[in-house]
């Protein structure tokens, strides 16, 4: 075989080689990531207190919750959760919760709560009002043994509001 056509022939199988032999080196030098943790504050029944959730917590650790001068250790959960009902001031800057040796992360405020709480609420009333407008064509808010929340309300007479004018 003539030398030429040999190295013809040779010389893009080593080329190729040479990129391939260096794939892993590069793929090898990426690291798994842990899941993040997260923490989020929520409205509960008790006027008084509310709920911090954190999730994606190291099981087991010792977690510590904050809002301005009051501060709560919990441990987080076997299944690297945290809930619990705390009393914190309403009128308070925001809630913070941070793992021992990890970073401290913001759950947001107790005001943002109540607002996410009000949204939901419209939210599952809209939807009930809708729902039964669009079955019978009439607007009546079901009968409770306590007075509704004013967002649920709101939403109710506005999702049979909508129904009505779709359907009816």
């Amino acid at each position: 075989m003539n030398g030429r056509i040999r190295l013809a022939a040779l010389a893009p199988l080593a080329v190729s080689s040479l990129a391939l032999g260096s794939v892993p080196f590069t793929a090898g030098s990426a690291q798994a990531v842990a899941p993040s943790a997260t923490c989020h504050v929520t409205q509960s029944a008790n006027s008084s207190s509310f709920n911090v959730v954190g999730q994606g917590l190291t099981p087991g650790a010792s977690v510590t919750i904050r809002q301005g001068g009051l501060t709560v250790t919990q441990t987080a959960g076997a299944d690297g959760g945290l809930q619990g009902s705390l009393s914190v001031g309403s009128s308070g800057g925001p809630v913070t919760m941070q793992e021992q040796g990890g970073p401290r992360l913001r759950c947001g405020t107790v005001k943002q709560a109540e607002q996410k709480q009000g949204e939901d609420q419209f939210t599952r009333g809209f939807q009930a009002g809708f729902a039964a407008a669009r079955q019978t064509c009439q607007a009546q808010l079901p009968q409770a043994a306590t007075a509704p929340d004013p967002n649920f309300e709101r939403g109710f007479k506005a999702g049979a509001d909508a129904a009505i004018a779709r359907f009816c």
